[in-house]
């Protein structure tokens, strides 16, 4: 975890994630993958311009298998960005930050 985003897991997902009053964008990822590590920093930097607005999670598909399953990811990084316990946007593949704020800035006009 760092300053700016929180780490979920299978055991909290709901809790942080699901029940969460405000846009949440969560990085699914794995530290051995080469793309998840150009995701990451782009992802840190994001999440500092929107610290207050959005929240911004974390979590390893490697040690976090059943929501991994649930939310059907199968290539990281993937981005799925929720709101009111739903999904209502996903990226998938590397998204560098200036199309990432473009990605972010037009979920919070459309919800």
């Amino acid at each position: 975890m760092t300053d700016t985003y929180i780490d979920v897991s299978d055991e909290d997902f709901a809790e942080k994630v699901l029940k969460a009053q405000s846009m949440v964008l969560v990085n699914f990822s794995a530290e051995n993958s080469g793309a998840c590590q150009i995701q990451d920093p782009e992802f840190e930097a994001v999440s500092r311009e929107y610290r207050g607005r959005v929240t911004f999670a974390r979590i390893n598909t490697d040690k976090n298998g059943e929501t991994t399953i649930q939310w059907k990811i199968d290539g990281i990084p993937t981005i799925i960005f929720f709101k009111g316990g739903r999904e209502i946007n996903r990226i998938k593949g590397i998204m560098m930050r200036d199309r990432l704020r473009r990605q972010i800035e037009g979920a919070l006009l459309a919800n």
